[in-house]
């Protein structure tokens, strides 16, 4: 999980960076002709990460209508006077996720779930959205700093809680994704002397770490990873059949598959399923407070289990709204 730490393109599932819309209407029904298109959209999101983007403080990119959505006055006074007097939320992420965050056609516009949701919860609290692109890996530090908020599928660890808190907003867990086929006859407890792509700095990258590690213990090879900086390049490993298997967050395999018209396919169930939250600085409870509070507004109205829904991500929906949410010790 981007530890949950994951960058896609369109093409694969996870964040995207040249989708094309199959409805104008629908900014959400991103699609990607494989594999010259995602080619092109892999080396348009390396070259925006890079320099990093901003959708601005218009609402280009929003794929659910949250017009009816007012502000609650009691959560906006729950906010520091400096974000109220502001009115906008700075939010940082790495939209190569999909369908939690990826760009649209013009590599510039941010859509996702992820998206929508941040965009709901600043509604409640009377802000704006200035969502701004940035390398997976630079987000948490300049949390409190350069973004008020980070949304781009972080999973909630006890590490980074040490640094940062975190709102709950989703669960999920992480999976295998394989050839079509599975022309390598890859299974979860034969994956020794195997070769995986995994992004970097994600619980995948980590666990599977773990997971050679064992192997050489019982005296078999270790498992070959192969680290990518997004989540495009490693699902790009996959389909060139450099590796023998993908290891990422679920949502993010199972939108690859779909994107890619039946050339990949989910192998096994979900493991280590963890929460997922929304990133603020330390020393903000008050802005964490309100980002709750908002949250379960969304939930309690039913707002949030639309967003979802309109995603096709409704298995880690949560019934209440968390900060820094009890973790269980096995969870890796």
């Amino acid at each position: 999980m981007r530890d949950h730490t994951s960058n896609y393109c369109t093409i694969d599932a996870s964040r995207t960076r040249c989708a094309r819309l199959k409805d104008s209407l629908s900014l959400r029904k991103a699609t990607l002709r494989f594999p010259l298109i995602f080619l092109i959209c892999l080396s348009l999101f390396l070259s925006a990460s890079a320099c990093g983007t901003s959708d601005g403080l218009d609402e280009r990119g929003q794929s659910f209508d949250f017009s009816s959505i007012p502000t609650n006055k009691k959560i906006q006074s729950m906010l520091p006077q400096e974000l109220r007097e502001k009115g906008v939320l700075t939010v940082g992420t790495n939209a190569a996720y999909a369908p939690a965050e990826y760009t649209g056609e013009d590599s510039r516009v941010v859509l996702g779930y992820e998206i929508d949701l941040i965009k709901g919860i600043a509604r409640v609290m009377g802000l704006k959205t200035q969502i701004v692109q940035a390398s997976f890996n630079s987000i948490i530090p300049a949390v409190g700093k350069k973004y008020t908020v980070g949304v781009s599928g972080f999973t909630i660890t006890a590490e980074r809680e040490k640094s940062v808190n975190f709102v709950q907003h989703y669960r999920s867990g992480m999976s295998f994704v394989v050839n079509k086929g599975n022309p390598k006859k890859i299974t979860v407890n034969n994956l020794c002397g195997r070769k995986i792509s995994v992004q970097t700095g994600t619980m995948q990258e980590t666990d599977a770490g773990t997971m050679s590690e064992k192997c050489l213990s019982r005296g078999k090879p270790a498992i070959t990873i192969r680290s990518y900086r997004d989540q495009p390049s490693a699902t790009i490993a996959l389909i060139s059949k450099q590796v023998d298997a993908m290891y990422t967050d679920t949502p993010v395999g199972e939108y690859a598959v779909k994107e890619t018209e039946g050339k990949l396919q989910m192998l096994g169930k979900a493991k280590g399923v963890a929460p997922m939250g929304i990133v603020i600085a330390k020393n903000d409870m008050a802005t964490a407070r309100a980002i709750k509070a908002a949250l379960q507004i969304l939930i309690d109205r039913g707002t949030y289990r639309k967003i979802l829904s309109s995603w096709g991500v409704t298995s880690g929906i949560i019934k209440k709204a968390v900060i820094n949410p009890k973790l269980k010790s096995t969870a890796s």
